[in-house]
């Protein structure tokens, strides 16, 4: 596990000298940075939740007690160890407004939409055809443009659906 060793490492440096304030931008940045590693680690957990409350998987996909507890361990050092870098360089996790929130989301399904058109997935064993190409790349385009829409309403308040 040295991974974790360097990670424990890194931990132990981290807030052995004097707090420092960041820039604006920089404090910023990196609150968002706590702000999606909380959520993600948060979402994490209701997925550890939910996986213990019921078997929905096959035998494959559960995770036993111990890799449970291992998982949550890891991602406690994990929250500890940002939260301690938050503290030295004296930045404060806020809840994002709304907006930041769905502009991030709507930031993170236009990632996902670049990345699904048909010439990003080449390497997956098969091409498309070329009818299906064009099906898929019409599709992309619509969600994209969907998405779009939304942003648009969210960043300037004035576009309708």
């Amino acid at each position: 596990m040295p991974e974790y060793a360097n990670l424990r490492a890194l931990g132990s440096k981290v807030g052995t000298t004097e707090p420092m304030a960041l820039d604006e931008l920089h404090a910023r940045r990196l609150a968002t940075v706590g702000n999606l590693f909380d959520a993600a680690l948060d979402r994490m957990e209701l997925v550890l939740h939910s996986a213990e409350e019921g078997a929905d998987g096959s035998e494959a996909s559960r995770l036993s007690a111990e890799q449970t507890r291992f998982i949550r361990d890891k991602m406690a050092a994990i929250r500890d160890l940002l939260h301690e870098g938050l503290r030295h360089f004296s930045v404060q996790l806020q809840k994002p407004e709304p907006k930041q929130m769905l502009i991030a989301e709507l930031s993170t399904l236009w990632v996902i939409l670049e990345n699904a058109r048909p010439e990003r997935m080449k390497g997956y064993g098969r091409e498309f055809a070329p009818q299906d190409k064009a099906e898929w790349e019409n599709l992309i385009q619509a969600l994209m443009h969907k998405t779009e829409l939304i942003r648009g309403t969210v960043l300037k308040g004035k576009k309708k659906l």
